[in-house]
């Protein structure tokens, strides 16, 4: 009769054939060998209770008292650790490297421990990392590792990576090639690699590590280079490097005796260990020839589980180990701590185990969590295998909400241990900002595409990042006016003397664009060199952020209308920041609904991203995106969806700049710890830090909330000129050349603008 499964409170439980309701203990493995085993252990268990056997003291009633054994079978280790962080399987052991990212990343503690010499004491809970080569390769030393072909147990594991390559990269044998990729540096040092994992997703997040990782890994088209190929793991590395396919082998000093032994081709004095210091010493003196001492494998589970549940689990995993360990009593029924004859080594559990421990009886239970188990040397180890170059990145903001924003990115970038450390630096204005970069005082900034010019002309700043509004690497987004739906007359040629909100002075869809084609148009006719003058006669009031700032009133003579329709009040009122609460596209649109304004000039997105509940703050709660229209370039009006066909012009997207002196390499490593934050924190829906999302009633703080992601500027294009492109460098150009004595640009106007002018001046005929 087979068991039933029922789910109880969320939590798996078994009904066995005498009704008894037990809880499940799901044990995940990651290949087929490894189910076998652990399916066989279950039959073990169920003939270990056959044979009515008194149990060992605290163990009344034996494994019919204690969650019944699963076996669930999973792709790898990482979807294990998904599975126990989706309540969805229980256990499994990891060693210590593997289980730092499960305590880390998918919040999981360790529960027993590997115990590698036998009694009660703690006694062999470590073990250590060795480089093991032939000794008929006596050239392959610490020295001169450069070029040699490499066996790693595998990508982020502890003997097999951590340790090794954070040695290399300490001593300053292995450059770095890139920031947070030490798979890059790796493959840069040695030569043709086994490192499996390595061209997976979680240590190949851009797809771009060098296939040289995988070059001499066996596996078949599924197994190749994962955890399952047949030079992967500890035992499979060895045989890597003892075959002829590698010339050196990362792995734990157990291995070497383990592996040689039970292959008839080598013994172990065939092999040596390849020792820090440039000496190599025989294979069984790894305590003075390794390359760091590693706390022992652990076993682990979910920290959502209840401390009762946990002490289930452990009761269970320590019967095992009396039953079936090194010295257990039914040892005969099952061997647990061998793999072999199930055509893997190490299976469920390290081969070299004597026994398990609860941890708790660790160190005087100062051991209990991942962070505690693998100890102050590995987490040293980890910060050596993250170094970089650069020690800092300083993003340089200009209001209290974005240095908010901006100290949670510090806390975010450092909990996935994202290098150069980030630090922010506040600025009194975007081109304090700009100075504080050209002087070295900070190192990066977002702008939006008018002040990229004016960074790039007057800064020597140049961009290195751009904002992607739609996920298909399109770095620009259209500048559009929009008016109430009921407000029907309002066209682009009768705004005169209408209310007006801008995004601020001088940026793209704020003021040079819609400025720029109102005085291309004949509506606003610029006297005495000063447009600001022009557009203050033209509305009869605006909201125009920073307009009455000295960077933009250099003669005090910018007329004050063009900040009567902003909404902040004090020192903040008309401020080009987001103190301001009209500052910004989302908050020139709010400026006009709230009927600060008539027109609001904003790009595309904007109306979208504030409407039909997209945006949660109290003013745009109850907006639809149908009570707005865009106007267009020929007199019409259309849906706010229309954009594409009904706008003021292409801009080039917001960019991240920073200064010109700095070499290709720290802006390559700026871009890595960018690109590295996105694969993070991209997402709006991320509870812990989003990038492109920012607090009620503020937002678009460091970055444009409607941002999907960042997109690389690749060296070629990485100045202001060349970024911004010919049609948008005339407008900020023409905004800057006004012709004094005709009051309008300097270039005459074309048959396609009269033609436009004529339609529209028709469309208001008709109209009246």
């Amino acid at each position: 009769m087979k068991a039933i499964l029922t789910l109880l409170c969320g939590a798996c439980f078994f009904i066995n054939v005498h009704g008894q309701v037990r809880r499940e203990a799901r044990w995940c493995t990651v290949s087929a060998e490894e189910q076998v085993k652990c399916e066989t252990l279950v039959d073990a268990i169920n003939e270990r209770d056959a044979l009515g056997e008194s149990y060992p003291p605290g163990f009344d009633g034996g494994y019919l008292k204690l969650p019944q054994l699963m076996c669930v079978q999973a792709m790898d280790r990482f979807d294990c650790m998904q599975r126990i962080a989706d309540n969805n399987v229980d256990l499994i052991q990891l060693e210590p490297g593997i289980g730092y990212t499960a305590g880390e990343y998918y919040n999981m503690l360790p529960i027993m421990a590997e115990k590698y010499v036998a009694g009660d004491n703690d006694d062999g809970l470590s073990y250590y990392a060795v480089a093991v080569a032939l000794k008929s390769r006596p050239d392959v030393t610490f020295d001169n590792l450069k070029g040699k072909r490499a066996c790693h147990s595998g990508v982020g594991r502890a003997a097999g990576w951590v340790y090794p390559v954070s040695t290399l990269i300490e001593t300053e044998q292995m450059p770095i090639v890139e920031c947070n990729v030490p798979v890059k540096s790796a493959a840069a040092f040695f030569g043709p690699m086994c490192a499996p994992n390595g061209l997976t997703r979680y240590y190949n997040p851009f797809g771009n590590n060098p296939v040289s990782v995988c070059e001499n890994c066996q596996g078949d088209i599924e197994e190749f280079c994962t955890i399952n190929d047949p030079y992967a793991g500890y035992d499979g590395a060895f045989v890597c490097m003892a075959s002829g396919d590698g010339d050196v082998a990362f792995v734990r000093h157990h291995t070497l005796t383990e592996s040689s032994t039970s292959n008839t081709t080598w013994t172990p004095d065939d092999f040596e260990l390849v020792c820090t210091d440039g000496t190599r010493r025989p294979y069984d003196q790894a305590e003075n020839c390794n390359w760091g001492e590693i706390a022992s494998h652990i076993v682990m589970t979910s920290n959502i589980h209840n401390p009762e549940l946990q002490s289930e689990f452990k009761k269970l995993l320590t019967l095992l180990s009396l039953d079936f360990g090194e010295e257990g009593e039914h040892k005969d029924i099952f061997d647990l701590f061998e793999s072999r004859h199930f055509g893997k080594a190490n299976l469920m559990f390290t081969d070299a185990s004597k026994a398990l421990k609860d941890v708790v009886e660790v160190d005087g239970g100062n051991r209990l969590t991942y962070y505690d188990w693998v100890g102050e040397e590995h987490r040293r180890r980890l910060t050596v295998l993250n170094t970089c170059p650069i020690q800092q990145a300083r993003i340089c903001v200009v209001s209290d909400y974005e240095m908010t924003k901006c100290e949670n990115m510090i806390m975010a970038f450092a909990a996935k241990t994202l290098k150069p450390d980030l630090n922010c630096i506040m600025g009194t204005s975007v081109r304090d900002c700009m100075e504080k970069i050209r002087l070295g005082d900070a190192d990066l900034i977002t702008l939006d595409a008018a002040d990229v010019y004016t960074a790039g002309k007057s800064y020597d700043l140049v961009p290195i990042a751009a904002e992607d509004y739609t996920g298909y690497e399109a770095a620009n987004y259209y500048a559009v006016a929009v008016a109430r739906r009921t407000d029907s007359h309002l066209t682009l040629f009768n705004l005169k003397q209408r209310r007006s909100c801008h995004s601020a002075v001088m940026t793209a869809a704020g003021w040079i664009i819609p400025v720029d084609k109102l005085i291309e148009t004949g509506q606003i006719h610029v006297r005495g060199c000063n447009s600001y003058f022009s557009v203050g006669q033209f509305f009869s009031k605006s909201c125009v952020p920073g307009v009455l700032n000295s960077h933009y009133n250099t003669k005090g003579t910018n007329p004050v209308n063009l900040c009567e329709a902003c909404s902040s009040g004090g020192n903040m009122h008309c401020e080009r920041k987001s103190d301001e609460l009209y500052f910004g596209n989302s908050g020139a649109f709010r400026c006009l609904t709230e009927f600060g304004g008539d027109v609001a000039f904003v790009k595309h997105t904007t109306v979208r991203e504030n409407t039909d509940g997209r945006n949660r703050a109290d003013w745009a709660r109850n907006r639809r995106s149908d009570d707005y229209e865009l106007l267009c370039n020929d007199g019409t009006r259309k849906d706010i969806d229309s954009w594409r066909y009904c706008n003021l012009g292409l801009v080039p997207s917001n960019a991240v700049v920073t200064a010109k002196f700095k070499n290709a390499e720290t802006r390559a490593i700026y871009w890595t710890l960018l690109n590295f934050a996105q694969q993070f924190f991209a997402s709006d829906g991320n509870d812990d830090f989003s990038m492109f999302d920012s607090m009620l009633d503020h937002k678009d703080l460091i970055f444009q909330d409607s941002t999907v992601r960042l997109v690389h500027v690749f060296p070629e294009n990485q100045t202001y000129e060349a970024y911004l492109g010919p049609s948008f460098l005339r407008a900020m150009e023409r905004n800057a050349n006004i012709d004094c004595v005709t009051g309008s640009w300097s270039a005459s106007w074309s048959p396609s603008l009269l033609l436009a002018l004529l339609s529209a001046l028709l469309s208001t005929l008709i109209t009246i």
